[in-house]
């Protein structure tokens, strides 16, 4: 399938009217009962399903027909999609794909098949309800009664039809009642299979379902790992081209049966046909990969793995085996330094594309990677400029001052191979994606402030200027410079007290429509930016001016039979009017910023008991909540937001004033955390919890709130909430000391705790690491 499959976004409507007819009107296959069955009545990805049956016609046909293969993804894109469940639609087809299957003659007939088997896999990938729903049991029941017909694809005089059908019956084996006799499908198809690239797959294809089946405990296990035992014990015509597919599939079945080095050794080994394996695809890069997968979850195989080819002679085998290491440092801690050397000697690999890898991973180990900063130094100059920009971010990220040059050029200019935007991924895979201008700024910027600010001053003034709404309003700034504007005020935030000299433009800023992004750069400067104390001060009244507006309309509007309600998200193109939440948030931002740069706490205080005041009606109804009580309309989802977002807000207000904010002003936040415990595991909550700590010295709640948050599912990942919760108790200290089991934990694993993919997974653990470790230290021992 092409990538097309995935892009699909005008629904059944677009792909109808991209139907026209191929060059004969000869049907092959005459799919018997296809307008019996109400399409128009069944549902698929992008709505009625009445686009199939012409579809399913216009594939069934001979002859040339240059959109068959898009004819073919825009059904694939309807009535599979991505998995997860059945579509009535696609339950009511797959008859008519096994029909078209076996059709002699019939083009694409192997794509045909690799559809069915997605159905097939989706049976074992299901969760419940959607396994036992109807259409995933009409689906299922459809594949067994078509089972014979796919079993004699194995029988295809096209190669890659047989290729497609084993493949399919390997994962229709792991849930069919006819598990026995698919098997002996397989293993007698191997007897006589000419197709070595076939014979290899069969191999490890049925080791993978049978693993699959052992992990899920299905009943089909056993007979599928005997199959695969008969495949890989029978004496054979081609023993030293299958030792590979053998030993691989064998380690699947019994991990200790055998060693990485015979895996490695045999991957290696002349009498290995790179043709028949797809490991050996791409000249070599996907090798490391694959032999690591078969390792499993033995870091230590992984290791010698990736120790081996990474040294290898070929360039594209040491590409792949700094793509295993980039996975390996994802998953376990251990694996960074014992790859670091070899990952740092690549940085003069003459493949310019293993050079930049190295360089990106040196980057991701954060400052484990620092001991090869000269010689990233050097790499600046790499005349392959990917390598160049990923030593420059290898050096923000260990706080080298060598990284800053590259860094203001990026600032001033885009470059396709430069620096990207923020990618955020979760999962344990290692992905090169083009290094973040944001949070490389943001590494650098936190200790060499005075020398990137300067620059970032440069940046917003540029990109102000440039910003302006077409009207010329004198607080109109377009959407689309929004995001460069949050990068720059994030990176000023790190400079801290240096980004002082871009007032002027913080004071231009507090005088747009989004005055809380100068605010969070103000707060960082501190009393340097006493200046812009007259432009807080407006910004807060004229918020709590527009606030208190809304909310009184809001109120004539409550009490009105006739009004109509007015939808909180605008339709397409037409901006968002800011409503009352947000005005809260605006003055409060604005009030605790001018505390932190003048220190006025009554001012504060003020603030805050005006807000109060001001939002009594939404807070007594927040209070009414429970931890299984979910929003009855999409009005008091909204009012849910508003009361979390007014809860958080105020107890960070307070938070600053400690206990001399008086427990009475928190006693609100409390309220609204203890009724709505479902809201514990947000970033909310774990602020509303540490303030009330701060502020009246009660650890309990806090600790409730953490315990929850921190207290994972077995094999559960750590992600922002629980990062969020754990810099929290860190600050509470041996008041915490009954979290101390659970930040043991944090540090007694070798796999990373995170659940973001790539570099920021393995940030995000060692600041796990650290906040853990820093809490412990303040304990006595265990």
């Amino acid at each position: 399938m092409t990538a097309s499959r995935f892009a699909h976004s005008g629904g059944a409507d677009q792909c109808a009217a991209s139907v026209s007819s191929p060059a004969t009107d000869e049907v092959l296959a005459p799919l018997n009962g296809l307008d019996d069955i109400p399409w128009a009545e069944l549902g698929h990805a992008y709505g009625a399903a009445d686009d199939v049956p012409a579809t399913l016609r216009l594939l069934a046909r001979a002859g040339e027909d240059p959109e068959r293969e898009e004819r073919l993804d825009h059904l694939d894109a309807s009535i599979y999609h991505q998995g997860g469940a059945v579509y009535a639609a696609g339950a009511a087809a797959v008859p008519f794909l096994v029909e078209l299957a076996a059709t002699p003659g019939l083009p694409m007939r192997a794509a045909i098949v690799e559809l069915v088997g997605r159905f097939a896999a989706l049976q074992n990938e299901m969760r419940e309800p959607w396994r036992s729903a109807g259409h995933a049991v009409s689906c299922r029941a459809a594949l067994v009664a078509g089972h014979d017909i796919l079993v004699a694809l194995l029988d295809d005089a096209d190669h890659s039809v047989r290729t497609a059908a084993a493949a399919l019956l390997w994962k229709y084996a792991l849930w069919s009642p006819r598990t026995d006799d698919a098997m002996e499908a397989l293993v007698g198809r191997d007897a006589v299979e000419p197709d070595l690239a076939l014979r290899v797959s069969l191999r490890l294809d049925g080791a993978r379902a049978a693993a699959k089946a052992r992990e899920s405990n299905t009943s089909s296990a056993a007979a599928l790992a005997a199959a695969v035992r008969r495949l890989t014990a029978a004496p054979d015509r081609n023993t030293d081209a299958l030792r590979l597919a053998c030993l691989a599939a064998d380690k699947r079945l019994d991990p200790a049966a055998v060693s990485w080095r015979d895996l490695l050794d045999a991957a290696l080994a002349p009498a290995t046909p790179h043709k028949a394996y797809s490991a050996w695809g791409e000249n070599g890069s996907r090798l490391a990969g694959a032999l690591c997968a078969v390792c499993g979850d033995d870091a230590a195989a992984w290791l010698n793995v990736i120790r081996v080819l990474i040294r290898d002679e070929r360039a594209q085998v040491r590409t792949g085996a700094l793509q295993a290491a980039g996975d390996a440092m994802r998953r376990w801690r251990s694996a960074a330094s014992a790859l670091i050397p070899l990952i740092g000697a690549t940085l003069t690999d003459s493949e310019p594309e293993n050079r930049m890898r190295s360089a990106d991973l040196l980057a991701a180990a954060g400052t484990a990677g620092a001991v090869f900063d000269d010689r990233l130094a050097e790499a600046l100059g790499d005349p392959h400029r990917p390598t160049a920009i990923r030593a420059a971010w290898a050096l923000a990220r260990h706080g080298d001052v060598r990284a800053v040059p590259t860094l203001v050029h990026g600032l001033d200019h885009e470059e396709n191979e430069g620096f990207g935007p923020s990618a955020h991924y979760n999962g344990r895979s290692y992905w090169f994606a083009q290094p973040p201008l944001r949070e490389a700024l943001v590494a650098c910027a936190a200790r060499h402030g005075a020398l990137l600010a300067p620059a970032l001053r440069s940046a917003l003034a540029r990109c102000l200027a440039q910003a302006r709404t077409e009207d010329g309003a004198a607080n109109g700034l377009r959407t689309d410079s929004l995001p460069r504007i949050h990068l720059l005020c994030e990176a000023l935030v790190a400079c801290g007290p240096a980004a002082a000299e871009a007032v002027p433009e913080l004071e231009a800023l507090l005088d747009s429509a989004h005055p809380r992004l100068a605010c969070t750069v103000i707060e960082a400067v501190g009393p340097a930016a006493a200046h812009c104390v007259p432009h807080l001060e407006r910004v807060e009244r004229l918020a709590l001016e527009a606030s208190s507006t809304q909310m009184s309309a809001r109120r004539a509007h409550d009490t009105s039979p006739t009004g109509e309600e007015t939808p909180a998200h605008p339709s397409p193109g037409r901006q968002r009017v800011p409503g009352p939440a947000d005005l809260w948030v605006t003055a409060l931002t604005a009030a605790w910023t001018r505390f932190a740069v003048v220190g006025d706490e009554a001012a504060l205080l003020c603030t805050v008991d005006e807000v109060l005041t001001m939002t009594a009606p939404l807070r007594q109804g927040a209070e009414a909540g429970r931890e299984d009580s979910l929003p009855e309309s999409a009005t008091a989802a909204l009012a849910a937001r508003d009361a979390a977002t007014l809860a958080s807000t105020v107890a960070r207000c307070l938070s600053v004033l400690g206990p001399g904010a008086g427990a009475s002003r928190m006693r609100w936040p409390e309220q609204w955390l203890r009724a709505n415990e479902r809201w514990w595991r947000s970033h909310e909550a774990v602020l509303v919890a540490w303030a009330h700590w701060r502020v009246t010295g009660d650890s309990g709640l806090a600790l409730q709130v953490f315990q929850r948050v921190l207290d994972s599912r077995p094999g559960a990942a750590y992600g922002p909430i629980e990062l969020a919760a754990l810099r929290r108790v860190t600050d509470m200290r041996s008041e915490a000391r009954a979290l101390a089991p659970l930040l043991h934990a944090c540090l007694d694993r070798d796999e990373r705790i995170s659940d973001s993919g790539g570099w920021r997974g393995m940030a995000l653990d060692e600041e796990v690491r650290e906040l853990a470790s820093t809490m412990l230290a303040t304990l006595p021992a265990r």
